[in-house]
């Protein structure tokens, strides 16, 4: 399951993930977020946390954290530490 976290930067997109992760977790929840977000700005942070309790990815929810990252490769602003 993926949630959207809200108490984050404007600049940054937050997610938690746990349980299985799917394709429907990613076509219902992060791709929605992300293409909204690509919209209003040039680049985005994205901030993914797997919670403990993470049992896997699928290979749907593989494809789909694949694929969107790969969609945008250039707008994902990358932290300097």
């Amino acid at each position: 399951m993926l949630e959207k976290i809200s108490d984050v930067p404007d600049s940054v997109l937050g997610f938690r993930a746990s349980g299985e992760l799917t394709g429907d977790d990613y076509q219902a929840v992060l791709v929605p977020a992300v293409e909204a977000a690509l919209r209003s700005r040039d680049r985005l942070r994205l901030l993914y946390l797997l919670g403990d309790d993470v049992t896997g990815f699928s290979a749907g929810a593989a494809w789909q954290d694949a694929k969107v990252g790969m969609e945008h490769v250039t707008r994902w602003e990358r932290s300097r530490w």
